[in-house]
């Protein structure tokens, strides 16, 4: 047989080379694009945040992993619900452990919660953006499922068993979506063939709309039944006060020789 001449060698050079280039990729450290390593590392940073702050904020009344001491579980929630509970600032409560993240949560470190307590207890669904609505068909929506409770203008009201719901105006959108799927403590929760995601946008904006409204001198922009039961014990004092008043008073009836007659001295008596 031939010696392999200089066009035989060529391919099996350029095979070699392939061969030794796929080695190396497979063999060798593989680097990711920038992007998404900055990507990576932020997400780890977040968690670690996260680990730190619901270790010194939310470990105490749930536990370490989840399952709940003094508080409840959060491994049965989902995602919208814990970021709502911390929108919110219902919990953790005011006073917590010292470790220097007092004050209100701040959207870093709001997320950095989230992104921990859903990795760590493998939580379910995720934070959703809300879609801008329209503010008319949000009060027809507001006034079918919403207002019985927390009244016309989300000022807040009387639930059932005497439950005082919170102020929903200047919520910002987020905050009202979640409540509205997750159903928070009393309330219920309304699924998309209750309140559909469009119409969640229309809350949204119809909130958005009252809370910029000028309410009285005494800041009400509705009388809902709080306001009400005030004003009503408000007037009842009043009349209570004015009548012992009245009736502490001395009454004087006028003479008809003219002039006032003081009591104790009728006409005739000697003086």
């Amino acid at each position: 047989m031939a010696p392999a001449g200089p066009r035989t060698a060529r391919p099996l050079l350029a095979w070699a080379v392939v061969l030794a280039g796929r080695g190396a990729v497979l063999l060798g450290p593989v680097t990711l694009p920038a992007a998404a390593q900055a990507d990576g590392d932020g997400r780890a940073r977040a968690l670690q945040r996260g680990a730190r702050l619901y270790a010194a904020s939310c470990a105490q009344c749930h536990a370490a992993d989840g399952s709940g001491d003094i508080g409840p579980s959060l491994r049965d929630v989902s995602v919208p619900y814990i970021d709502l509970v911390l929108r919110t600032g219902r919990m953790p409560p005011e006073n917590r452990a010292g470790e220097g993240y007092g004050g209100d949560w701040s959207d870093a470190e709001r997320r950095a919660i989230v992104a921990y307590t859903a990795e760590e207890f493998g939580l379910e669904g995720e934070v959703r953006a809300v879609a801008e609505g329209d503010a008319a068909v949000g009060r027809r929506v507001w006034m079918t499922n919403c207002a019985a409770c927390h009244g016309s203008t989300g000022a807040g009201g009387v639930a059932g068993g005497g439950t005082i719901t919170p102020e929903i105006a200047g919520l910002d959108p987020v905050t009202i979506a979640e409540a509205v799927r997750v159903g928070p403590f009393q309330m219920p929760a309304f699924d998309r063939e209750q309140v559909t995601d469009e119409e969640l946008g229309a809350v949204a904006a119809y909130m958005a709309e009252v809370a910029h409204e000028e309410g009285t001198p005494l800041g009400l922009t509705e009388l809902n039944p709080v306001y009400a039961s005030g004003v009503a014990f408000l007037m009842v004092v009043v009349v209570v006060l004015s009548l012992l008043w009245m009736g502490g008073e001395p009454v004087h009836f006028p003479n008809p020789t003219g002039g006032a007659q003081r009591p104790g001295h009728e006409e005739g008596a000697d003086p």
